[in-house]
């Protein structure tokens, strides 16, 4: 929802995505199709270390689709916790990890412990889900994409102007750049 939802252009600038890219994005509406389910690791040929052999874990695997049928980008996420490598056409090769956390978030021992802005404004249902939130980070591969940063996320439901939303709240950091947060909200 652009309308809620902050910019995303700046963080784009200095994630090396090109001028006319964020130009479409900026305009676009985009199409999330989203599935979540329970499964085996998503590349079971190629095991990540540290994956437990056998086990099942949460995924949500969702595709973008810009405005006239244009292809997003493709974000398969397994919430195992562990680091995995993902190429995408946009911001190029990463290593991303997903995880749950569960309250509370200020938990010394939690990752978005030290960042309040990532804590912030969750429904008291999103807080009490035995699952806790969703926490994402993605890393720029520096040496094959010659890109430096990493993107926090936590995704729940907040409150905002007085309705219940779906809204993913992003940290991304840069090397000798102050931190950018943005609130990206959905339906």
């Amino acid at each position: 929802n652009k309308t809620l939802s902050d910019s995303t252009d700046r963080i784009l600038t200095l994630q090396g995505v090109p001028w006319y890219t964020r130009k479409i994005i900026g305009v676009a509406n985009i199409t999330l199709d989203i599935k979540h389910y329970t499964g085996k690791p998503a590349d079971p040929e190629n095991p990540v270390e540290g994956d437990r052999n056998g086990d099942d874990f949460e995924h949500i695997d969702a595709d973008q689709t810009l405005t006239g049928g244009i292809k997003g980008t493709t974000e398969n996420r397994t919430f195992s916790g562990l680091p995995r490598s993902h190429e995408d056409h946009l911001f190029g090769a990463v290593t991303g990890l997903s995880k749950r956390i569960a309250a509370p978030l200020n938990d010394p021992k939690s990752e978005v412990n030290k960042y309040e802005f990532l804590q912030k404004d969750w429904t008291k249902d999103t807080l009490e889900d035995s699952k806790g939130v969703i926490y994402t980070q993605a890393v720029s591969k520096t040496e094959i994409s010659g890109k430096v940063w990493t993107a926090e996320q936590v995704w729940g439901f907040e409150e905002f102007n007085g309705e219940k939303r779906f809204s993913k709240q992003v940290f991304i950091s840069f090397p000798m750049k102050k931190g950018l947060c943005i609130s990206l909200f959905f339906f």
